[in-house]
């Protein structure tokens, strides 16, 4: 029975995650350049911290077990007033001045979703 899963996931498992997590990756990236696409501060500078915090990992724990995260790591610094993970929360709503195309996570979980989806024939 060993061997009959091996090759499951060699020839059908592996590729589809590995095609779901690549394009997840591909996808996210992509959603958060977008954010610079909107506003033009004046008052402030932009860091370009949050192109810069996307997180990817993957990890194959065999036997068709595939586990991987994509997620945001927010920014080391703080304004003084908000942390880093405060910051990238306040970008996504166009909270607190900072300029910039919204929801633009929300789009990246939707994106990877469907590349899940997509891969895996959902």
């Amino acid at each position: 029975m060993g061997q009959i899963i091996q090759a499951i996931d060699a020839q059908i498992v592996r590729p589809r995650a590995m095609q779901a997590f690549e394009k997840g990756c591909e996808m996210t990236r992509e959603d958060i350049e977008s954010f610079y696409s909107q506003g033009n501060p004046v008052r402030y500078q932009r860091t370009y911290q949050y192109r810069e915090s996307p997180m990817f990992i993957m990890n194959a724990g065999g036997n068709c077990e595939y586990h991987y995260t994509i997620k945001l790591n927010p920014p080391s610094y703080s304004t003084g007033t908000y942390s880093g993970e405060k910051v990238l929360e306040e970008a996504q709503y166009n909270g607190s001045g900072i300029l910039g195309k919204p929801n633009t996570w929300h789009e990246s979980e939707q994106d990877i979703i469907q590349a899940v989806e997509s891969a895996f024939g959902g």
